[in-house]
């Protein structure tokens, strides 16, 4: 790590943030997320973490996949702690993982006061991920339940950036094309080759409903064809097969 930061950071009102998609609603990447970072915590004690990726409509960072945040909690990171100077320095160091001790006077901070440690957290770590041009896709948030930094966390954290990385990208991408949660649910049950009509038994809809759905899916991933969507669905990561 380089020269520890020195800011200070308040707690505003938080809001709730209304996710472009729900938390795991792209299957195939919140999957393969949530098994690294479960493979993270084999190695270093952490209790809670989340991963965001950046919304492609607007610019924003949106959670992909969490556990062990309260939604509050999950809210508050995706809602003001964006604009916190920590979070902005985040940004423009892409790759680098700042813990709490990195971070002149943050343990001793609103933040940490009033968010993090009633909730069980005395140490942690934000990193911002990168893309291939180098700008960053997604965020990644990890907590401790001790007041250190296990010796392992950073070379941990720096070997599974870059696949995490990767998953914010994939979903960035998939989130560009905007389809709803039912429009993602469907799409998951054609990719498991499901015909309309059997679409329709298991989410008791219409065929006309589901017919309107399926139209809506080809024209937002400008595909013709259920093929051609599933095919692109599942290079996007926006389905399992």
């Amino acid at each position: 790590m380089g020269a520890a930061l020195s800011t200070e950071l308040s707690l505003t009102d938080t809001g709730a943030v209304t996710p472009a998609a729900p938390v795991g609603a792209y299957p195939s990447t919140s999957r393969r997320a949530r098994q690294l970072l479960e493979l993270a915590s084999a190695a270093v004690p952490f209790c809670a973490w989340v991963l965001g990726y950046r919304d492609a409509h607007t610019g924003r960072m949106r959670p992909l996949v969490q556990a062990g945040y309260r939604p509050e909690v999950v809210d508050f990171i995706f809602g003001d702690f964006t604009a916190h100077p920590l979070v902005r320095r985040l940004m423009t160091q892409p790759g680098t993982a700042y813990f709490w001790e990195d971070v002149a006077g943050f343990a001793d901070d609103t933040v940490a006061r009033e968010v993090l440690r009633p909730c069980g957290f005395a140490e942690g770590t934000s990193v911002a991920l990168r893309g291939t041009d180098g700008q960053p896709v997604g965020v990644a948030h990890l907590s401790l339940p001790e007041p250190y930094v296990p010796a392992n966390a950073r070379a941990v954290l720096a070997s599974l950036s870059p696949a995490l990385g990767d998953l914010a990208a994939a979903t960035a991408r998939a989130s560009a094309l905007g389809l709803t949660p039912r429009e993602l649910e469907i799409l998951g049950l054609l990719a498991r080759g499901h015909t309309n009509p059997q679409v329709c038994a298991e989410l008791v809809l219409s065929r006309s409903t589901v017919g309107t759905h399926v139209e809506h899916i080809l024209t937002k991933m400008g595909v013709t064809t259920r093929v051609e969507a599933v095919a692109t669905a599942i290079g996007l990561g926006l389905v399992e097969t």
